[in-house]
């Protein structure tokens, strides 16, 4: 703030210390840039962190899996490693695109919670105009963000900081119950309400998820498919996943959770080069929004981009 103008500078000098790119680190006479200690001439301490940290560098061509730490601890300088990570930062911020009318829209469903006491997120994935345009919301427990966000406390602290639940609950993304476990009727009627806007072909979920939700869903009238292996279709979209942000062909609109959610995600290359999705911290770095839009994915190509507007009108055009 005090570097925006937002804050008077009330005696606070900002002296931030980084390479100024990434390429940088190839040349040890630069690292100064990013520990003023490490100018010449060094003293016994200092020598002493030059020579550890030059070990470190060194040790990133049998172990390269440390240098986003490396990068972030030692030269202050944090890069998105793709090995590790889904997409690069940019990459995500991009999905902050405005969504477009897609009222009677064919829709795939899609549904993943780890636990039912803390999260769970439900989602639409459409296909139009060349994009993939995804409509979401979570709900989450009161108990469990009181707990590891601090939601309920009256000041922020570093705990709301870390997942403003607040400013999202204020935006529409999330619902917070005061339930003892989110109850599914929660996640039904989400979906019973969208039906009335958009054409929702299934829903899908995983295994794990869907063996309670799946008779309350076929109750109400949805076909559902169950993902048997859901580790098994993270390989398999991968690449498309990698397309789409890359190309920018996701829209999401103004959703931080979703951009929060997805850049919480792991991962890990098999022996065998395919890609699983999981977590980068186990409990307070929600991935659950990211997961439920690769299930919808996984069914992205039965969708047409018509509406049922479209096919009424081409059906009356036809001369039988």
């Amino acid at each position: 703030k005090v570097l925006s103008g937002e804050a008077r500078v009330n005696s606070v000098f900002p002296f931030l210390c980084k390479l100024n790119d990434e390429k940088e680190v190839d040349r040890p006479e630069l690292w100064e840039l990013a520990n003023p200690m490490l100018s010449e001439p060094r003293n016994e301490y200092s020598q002493g962190l030059y020579d550890t940290i030059y070990e470190e560098y060194e040790d990133l061509a049998d172990d390269p899996s440390n240098r986003e730490e490396f990068m972030t601890k030692r030269m202050n300088l944090p890069v998105t490693d793709l090995e590790r990570s889904v997409a690069k930062w940019e990459e995500i911020a991009a999905t902050d695109q405005p969504l477009p009318d897609l009222e009677g829209k064919e829709a795939i469903g899609c549904i993943d919670f780890a636990q039912i006491r803390d999260f769970a997120s439900v989602g639409l994935v459409f296909k139009h105009d060349g994009k993939v345009p995804f409509i979401t919301h979570s709900f989450t427990r009161k108990e469990f963000v009181d707990k590891y966000y601090g939601y309920s406390m009256k000041r922020v602290d570093s705990k709301e900081k870390f997942a403003p639940i607040k400013e999202w609950e204020s935006k529409g993304l999330l619902t917070v119950l005061n339930e003892e476990m989110i109850n599914l009727e929660h996640i039904v009627n989400w979906f019973v309400t969208m039906r009335m806007k958009y054409s929702i072909k299934k829903v899908i979920g995983d295994n794990y998820r869907m063996e309670m939700l799946k008779p309350l869903l076929e109750a109400v009238g949805f076909e559902v498919e169950v993902i048997r292996r859901p580790e098994a279709i993270h390989g398999l979209l991968a690449p498309r996943v990698e397309m789409y942000f890359a190309k920018g062909m996701f829209i999401w609109g103004d959703n931080p959770l979703m951009r929060w959610y997805t850049n919480n995600v792991l991962v890990t290359i098999k022996k065998d080069g395919n890609k699983i999705y999981g977590k980068k911290e186990p409990i307070r770095r929600k991935t659950d929004g990211f997961q439920a839009l690769v299930c919808g994915l996984y069914r992205f190509e039965e969708l047409s981009e018509e509406g049922i507007d479209d096919a009424l009108d081409a059906l009356e055009a036809l001369n039988f």
